[in-house]
């Protein structure tokens, strides 16, 4: 019997900066929301039916006063009021919000120690929805014997083999393309397209991929 699942992840990374020391901390955000539908076989074939961002916002520079980096507590009720006045959903805030405070009060307390004050938190924040259906076969995938048809040897992001029975799971976009599926999802944290053909995964071209899926 065919599922379906939905969870959220949350993909985070900052950077910080030395600024004029003079001056308190500060942080900007910018953040992605992703929808990803992906399609699991019964073999532990997963194709990636469809991607799209949903939205993009990105916040200017905001200084944190030097009161506000007193402790991490502190810190996530300045930030947190912060992103309410700008609208931010409280959901988003829920995720983000800890992670930015942590790295503020950390990096504020490393250049406390040499006597500096001003600093820069770049967060780069994507939040993504998977939905997942399993149970779902398509056939394309397998020859008129009804064995599994092999993919590419070597997944071109990282270089090594792609194997069906590896304990690194392989994933199929909608162009056909096969990589490993850690490769692919961090691929496409930066880029929008196939790595191999440049197809937009957000607007891929007509295939019948998608159409061929069927229940199990």
């Amino acid at each position: 019997m065919e599922s379906i699942s939905s969870t959220w992840i949350l993909n985070y990374e900052s950077k910080t900066h030395v600024v004029n020391s003079k001056i308190s901390g500060s942080f900007s955000i910018s953040i992605r929301v992703v929808e990803r539908t992906l399609v699991r076989s019964p073999s532990g074939h997963e194709f990636l039916a469809k991607q799209k961002a949903v939205a993009e916002r990105n916040e200017a520079v905001v200084e944190i006063p030097y009161i506000f980096l007193a402790s991490e507590e502190i810190c996530r009720g300045y930030i947190a009021n912060v992103f309410t006045k700008a609208k931010i959903e409280d959901w988003t805030q829920d995720l983000i919000v800890p992670k930015i405070s942590r790295d503020a009060i950390s990096m504020s307390r490393r250049l406390g120690e040499k006597g500096i004050k001003g600093f820069l938190l770049e967060a780069d924040v994507e939040i993504v929805q998977e939905r997942w259906l399993d149970n779902w076969l398509n056939p394309r995938d397998y020859d008129s014997q009804g064995r599994l048809i092999p993919v590419e040897q070597d997944c071109t992001i990282c270089l090594e083999e792609l194997s069906l029975g590896g304990q690194r799971k392989i994933m199929k976009l909608c162009c056909s393309h096969n990589f490993h599926r850690d490769c692919i999802l961090t691929w496409l944290k930066r880029k929008h397209s196939c790595p191999t053909c440049r197809d937009d995964v957000q607007n891929p071209r007509p295939q019948k991929e998608v159409e061929s899926l069927m229940f199990c």
